[in-house]
C-alpha cells in the first residue's frame, strides 16, 4: 500500500502554482537540473529562468540580432534585466547616440511585462537618451536602477510621467531639483538610493517630508551631510527598514540617534565608515529587535560593548560585517577564561577590556546568523598575541553554534588563528559553509594545512587566501632555494625561462676577445633545449642593474669565434650544485677570466626551473578547485572578458538571487 504522506507530496508537485514557489527558491543550477525532470517541469523552470536576464559587456556596441528570436519567443516573461558596461567602455567620450537608441528600443519592446531594470551606460550620455525610450515601454516598471551621472529634472518627470509604477529609484548625482522633479510626478515613491548625491541638508528634509511612508533610504559617499538631515527625516519618516549612510563622515551621534530611534521596523542598516559610537549601537541592539543585516566596516570608535548588545538583542539578524572594526576585540565572542587584560597598551582601552573581562560568557542569540566578517578586528591590540590567544577558544566556541553560516571571513588578522590546532572541532560544524576568507594571514600556512581547512566544509564553494599566504611543499621549497643560488651566481633572475627585471651582472671584468665576442662556457651535461632561450646581451661594464632586459629570442646571434665546443643534445639535465661547481672549474685552461657563466649554463638552469610547475592546486572534498602560485604573485582578479560574471551569476541589490545570461 502506498505511503499517503508520499502519494500527498507528489500530488502537490502536481499543482503548477506550488511548485512554481518552489522552483522560484532554488538556485540556478538545480532550477537546470529540475528542467531535466520532465516536459511540465521543463516548461515551468524555463518561464522562471527566463524572468532575469543578463546583457553583459557592452550592451550597446555588440551584435545582438541572435538574441531578437529568444525575446521574440520568451520576451513576456522577462521581469528582470540588466544592461551593462565593461569599465573602459564607461569612459568612452564619443558615444554613437543613434546606435544606444535603437538597441534599447529592440529590447524593450521586446520585453513589455518588465518590472525591474539596471541600465549602465557611458558617463557622457545625457537623460534624455534613456528617459525617452524607457518612458515609451517602462509601463510596468517598478524599479530603475542606472549609472547615469547627467540628470535633468524635466528628463526625471518625464521618466517617472511614462513609468507610472517605479517604486524604488537608484542613481547618481542626485540634485535638490532631481528630488523636487520626483517628489512632484512620483509621490508612491518607496525607496530610493543615492550615491554620490549634490543636495543639502535642507533639500532632503523638504524631499522626507513629501514622503513620510519612505522604506529605504540610501545616501553613499556623501562627505557634507549632516545630522542636521537626519534630525530632519526623523521628523517625517516613521516607516524606515533600510537605512545606508556609507561613507557620510560628518554625521554624528546626535543625528544617528535621533533617526534610529523613531525606526522600530527597521532590518537593514549599513554605517560603514562613519563615526558611529557605541551608544549609536546600544540604541539599534535596543529599538530595533527586527534587524537582519549590520554592516559597520571600519568603524574605529567602535568597542566590544555595542557589539555584545547586538548579538544578545538582535534575534534575527542574518547578516553581521564588523571587518577593520580594529578597537573591537575578540571578547564579543565571551571570555570565559577571564585573562588578564591589564597588559594591554591601549590605555583608553583598558577599562572596556576588564569590563568585558568580568562579563560572564553567554552564547549569541543570533543563531540564524548566515554571513560574518571579523576580519581585521583586535588590530589595536595585536601587539598583545596573547590576549588574542587566550581568547581564541571562546571564537571557535561561539562559532560552532552558527550552523547556518553561509559566509565566513577571519582575513587581515595581526595574530595566529590557530585555525586546526584549537579550531577544528568548532569549525567542522559548519557543515552549511560555502564561503571561507582567510587572506592576509600574519604567518603563512603549509599547503597542505590550506587543503585541510578547506576539507572540514563538505559544501565549501570558495576559499579566499593569496599566494603569499602558503607555505610550498618541502620539495619545492628545495628546489627553489637551489635555483636561487644558481640565480644568484649567474647575476640576474630567471622567471619561467626568460629574463626578467634587469640585464644579467656579470660575474667578473674581463677583457675582450679579439673577437669583440664574450665568451661562452659549457657544462658537463648541460642540456640545451632547441629554440628555448639565447643568451643575453653582453654588457661593456660591470653594473647594470634596473635596466630592462629584452625578452629572449628563439635562436641566438652568430658569433665570429666560439671558446668553448657546441653543447650536446643530452637529455639529462645539470643540476645546480653541477653548475655552480663547473663554474669554478671552467677557468682551467684559458687565459682570461670569463664574464658569464654562458648559453649552456643558463640554459640549464631555464630547464631546471621550468620543470617546476607555475601554479599548484588541488581538490577539495566539496569539488572546489583551489590553487596558488610558486612565486607568491596573484593574477588581477578585476581582469575578465566577455561572459565573465558574479559568482553565482547575481545581480547586487536587487532582490532576487540570480540572473540568466542570454
Amino acid at each position: 500500500m502506498s505511503d499517503p504522506l508520499l502519494l500527498a507530496s507528489t500530488k502537490a508537485l502536481a499543482i503548477p502554482e506550488i511548485l512554481c514557489l518552489i522552483f522560484d527558491c532554488m538556485t540556478l543550477a538545480a532550477l537546470r537540473q529540475a528542467s531535466l525532470v520532465c516536459k511540465e517541469w521543463e516548461r515551468l523552470a524555463n518561464t522562471i529562468l527566463a524572468n532575469q536576464l543578463i546583457i553583459p559587456n557592452d550592451w550597446y556596441t555588440h551584435d545582438l540580432t541572435h538574441l531578437w528570436p529568444y525575446l521574440d519567443r520568451r520576451g513576456e516573461h522577462v521581469k528582470a534585466l540588466a544592461l551593462e558596461l565593461s569599465p573602459s567602455t564607461r569612459l568612452v567620450q564619443e558615444v554613437d547616440l543613434e546606435r544606444m537608441t535603437r538597441q534599447l528600443d529592440n529590447i524593450l519592446s521586446r520585453t513589455p511585462n518588465l518590472e525591474r531594470l539596471d541600465v549602465q551606460v557611458p558617463r557622457e550620455v545625457k537623460s534624455s537618451i534613456l528617459t525617452t525610450v524607457i518612458g515609451r515601454y517602462g509601463k510596468k516598471l517598478q524599479l530603475f536602477e542606472t549609472n547615469l551621472l547627467n540628470w535633468e529634472p524635466s528628463d526625471m518627470a518625464h521618466l517617472l510621467e511614462g513609468c507610472p509604477q517605479i517604486r524604488h529609484l537608484s542613481g547618481h548625482n542626485f540634485t535638490g531639483d532631481l528630488l523636487q522633479a520626483i517628489a512632484r510626478t512620483q509621490p508612491l515613491l518607496s525607496k530610493i538610493d543615492c550615491t554620490h548625491p549634490r543636495f543639502d541638508d535642507d533639500e532632503l528634509i523638504a524631499f522626507a517630508k513629501q514622503f513620510p511612508n519612505l522604506l529605504r533610504l540610501s545616501v553613499s559617499l556623501h562627505q557634507f551631510m549632516t545630522a542636521k538631515a537626519l534630525l530632519g527625516v526623523a521628523e517625517y519618516c516613521f516607516q524606515l527598514e533600510y537605512l545606508n549612510f556609507h561613507f557620510c563622515l560628518s554625521l554624528q551621534s546626535n543625528g544617528f540617534q535621533a533617526l534610529l530611534a523613531v525606526s522600530p521596523n527597521l532590518r537593514f542598516l549599513d554605517l560603514g565608515l562613519t563615526e558611529v559610537h557605541d551608544a549609536d549601537i546600544v540604541l539599534v541592539a535596543n529599538r530595533c529587535p527586527q534587524l537582519e543585516s549590520l554592516k559597520l566596516p571600519f568603524c574605529g570608535n567602535l568597542t566590544q560593548m555595542s557589539i555584545r548588545a547586538i548579538v544578545q538583542n538582535c534575534t534575527r539578524l542574518l547578516h553581521l560585517d564588523l571587518s577593520f572594526c580594529d578597537k573591537i576585540m575578540l571578547t564579543i565572542f565571551g571570555d570565559p577564561s577571564s585573562p588578564s587584560t591589564s597588559s594591554v597598551s591601549s590605555s583608553s582601552s583598558s577599562s572596556s577590556s576588564s569590563s568585558s573581562a568580568s562579563t560572564p560568557y553567554s552564547p549569541w542569540s543570533c543563531l540564524g546568523l548566515q554571513y560574518l566578517d571579523i576580519s581585521g578586528i583586535h588590530a589595536s591590540y595585536s601587539a598583545d598575541t596573547s590576549v588574542a590567544s587566550a581568547l581564541l577558544p571562546a571564537m571557535y566556541s561561539q562559532l560552532s553554534l552558527l550552523t547556518d553560516l553561509r559566509t565566513l571571513k577571519l582575513s587581515g588578522h595581526g595574530f595566529s588563528l590557530k585555525i586546526l590546532e584549537q579550531g577544528r572541532t568548532g569549525l567542522s560544524k559548519l557543515t552549511k559553509l560555502e564561503r571561507l576568507d582567510i587572506a592576509k594571514l600574519r604567518n603563512p600556512l603549509p599547503w597542505a594545512t590550506i587543503i585541510e581547512i578547506g576539507n572540514l566544509f563538505p559544501k565549501l564553494a570558495e576559499l579566499q587566501f593569496r599566494s603569499n599566504d602558503v607555505i610550498p611543499p618541502q620539495a619545492t621549497l628545495e628546489q627553489e632555494q637551489a635555483i636561487a643560488e644558481v640565480e644568484a651566481k649567474v647575476g640576474h633572475r630567471i622567471k619561467r625561462g626568460r629574463f626578467v627585471d634587469q640585464q644579467p651582472e656579470p660575474l667578473y671584468q674581463d677583457d675582450e676577445d679579439d673577437s669583440g665576442q664574450g665568451g661562452s662556457t659549457s657544462f658537463p651535461g648541460a642540456a640545451v633545449p632547441t629554440g628555448s632561450c639565447s643568451s643575453p646581451s653582453r654588457t661593456p661594464t660591470s653594473s647594470t642593474t634596473g635596466t630592462p632586459s629584452t625578452p629572449l629570442e628563439p635562436s641566438l646571434p652568430k658569433r665570429k669565434r666560439s671558446r668553448s665546443p657546441s653543447p650536446t643534445s643530452s637529455t639529462s639535465s645539470a643540476t645546480a650544485e653541477d653548475i655552480i661547481a663547473a663554474e669554478g672549474s671552467s677557468e682551467q685552461g684559458t687565459k682570461k677570466k670569463r664574464t658569464s657563466l654562458g648559453k649552456a649554463a643558463v640554459v640549464a638552469v631555464v630547464a631546471e626551473k621550468q620543470k617546476q610547475p607555475e601554479v599548484m592546486s588541488a581538490t577539495l572534498r566539496s569539488g572546489l578547485k583551489i590553487s596558488f602560485r610558486l612565486n607568491g604573485e596573484d593574477e588581477d582578479d578585476s581582469q575578465g572578458g566577455p561572459g565573465d560574471f558574479p559568482a553565482g551569476g547575481g545581480v547586487v541589490g536587487w532582490g532576487f538571487p540570480e540572473a540568466m545570461p542570454y
